[in-house]
């Protein structure tokens, strides 16, 4: 999910940065200095996370804000660390699908009584997600991870149609596919070390089949092992790019942006990234396919924000939280990240006028938003044990059906015991 690329700092360096832990003052006892933990800045373009703190700051004197930017993977990984000996960053980027387990471990605070000390009206937000009744991470914003098609792979390929089936993709990345030229269908990163994204289970989700039936696990079905079984032959058919086990999210999109993937599976903060990276690359977006053609959901996603339960500033904390989250400046948030505000009041800019977002926008309005992963617990665990049953599948150690006993088993386990 990466708008341009930022070198990660040596292990031990963003370590030291994201265990930074409680920030401090200048020595005058008059600067309160805020660490932000997030993958943001990574994801937006050059400039534009920081002037906002700049912005910030000018409006909130003595309080300035230190950004702590990493990748999204690094960023999950660092504060899983951080969360678990007391040191988390005054301000944490986290979404869904940590929320749930950092809260258990008191890593994050209560934003609602912040809020009402604030005089805050949750009103103001699009959704207001709670875990026994207490708001732990306020959504900045939301994203929907649609289908991207290289057309000139496509053209070139003989596929004059986009495909709106399973069996239709089947063909399009069979005609696609020239591993003697390095070109493939798509790209399928199952790392096991850092899950994210949502190539695998979006086809799951366009087709109205669920992993979960009233949040418990629901893996044996005939949906599912449809699922299974099309992954399955996607990945023996050779279409899916070499190195799916190791890949890192961003480099699928740096795949697709190369014009050696046809197909990528990711959130519209990729458009802005991919032109300025290859203005002469062609490429469209529209519903990943459905098993039968009718495609009914599509991933979602979200920039959410924490408090660390162990900072010294929380009032100052979320005065930067209500400052992102006012109506113009989630607005302009929204639009630089190409995501859906997280202020009910405010109007992302970056629809009108230009055709390829007003075609995202459609094929969002018209899909039932996806979540199912967020708010459970150890849902980064569950993510990771989907992975690793993948990479048994894709690998011929385990059958089908074994595949969806194991995830039956494993998810059960987790589930039941929170």
């Amino acid at each position: 999910m990466h708008r341009r690329l930022v070198a990660i700092a040596a292990a031990g360096a963003a370590a030291a940065l994201v265990l930074a832990g409680c920030s401090s003052d200048d020595g005058s006892g008059d600067t309160v200095t805020l660490d932000f933990s997030q993958w943001w800045e990574v994801e937006l373009s050059e400039g534009v996370m920081r002037g906002l703190m700049d912005r910030f700051e000018e409006e909130h004197p003595g309080i300035e804000v230190n950004l702590i930017s990493n990748p999204y993977s690094a960023t999950v990984d660092l504060q899983t660390a951080a969360a678990a000996t007391g040191t988390l960053a005054d301000i944490v980027a986290i979404n869904g699908a940590s929320v749930y387990d950092l809260q258990d471990q008191g890593a994050i605070t209560d934003l609602s009584a912040l809020m009402d000390d604030a005089g805050f009206d949750p009103a103001e937000l699009v959704s207001n997600d709670q875990i026994d009744g207490v708001t732990y991470m306020v959504r900045a914003l939301n994203f929907a991870y649609p289908m991207y098609y290289n057309t000139d792979l496509l053209d070139a390929a003989g596929v004059t149609e986009l495909p709106t089936t399973w069996a239709e993709f089947d063909e399009a990345a069979a005609a696609v596919t020239d591993a003697s030229s390095n070109v493939y269908a798509w790209s399928l990163p199952i790392n096991v070390q850092s899950p994210a994204g949502f190539d695998s289970q979006s086809w799951l989700w366009s087709s109205g089949n669920r992993m979960l039936d009233d949040r418990q696990p629901n893996f044996e079905t005939p949906e599912v092992a449809d699922w299974l079984t099309f992954l399955q032959g996607q990945y023996d058919g050779g279409y899916v790019t070499p190195g799916a086990f190791t890949q890192q999210e961003q480099q699928k999109v740096e795949e697709f942006t190369a014009g050696r993937n046809a197909f990528l599976i990711g959130s519209l903060a990729h458009v802005q990234g991919i032109r300025e990276a290859n203005p002469d690359l062609n490429f469209s977006i529209g519903s990943v396919p459905a098993q039968d053609g009718e495609p009914s959901g599509i991933a979602g996603a979200s920039w959410g924000l924490g408090i660390a339960e162990n900072s010294e500033h929380k009032e100052e904390a979320w005065q930067l939280i209500e400052w992102l989250m006012s109506e113009d400046v989630n607005s302009e948030l929204a639009t630089e990240a190409t995501g859906f505000p997280g202020n009910a009041s405010s109007v992302p800019g970056f629809v009108d006028g230009d055709p390829l977002y007003e075609l995202a926008f459609e094929v969002y309005s018209s899909s039932e938003f996806v979540t199912e992963l967020e708010g459970l617990p150890q849902a980064l665990d569950l993510n990771r044990n989907l992975n690793e049953n993948l990479v048994r599948l894709l690998q011929g150690e385990a059958s089908v059906e074994q595949t969806q006993a194991s995830l039956q088993e494993y998810w059960t386990g987790v589930l039941s015991d929170g």
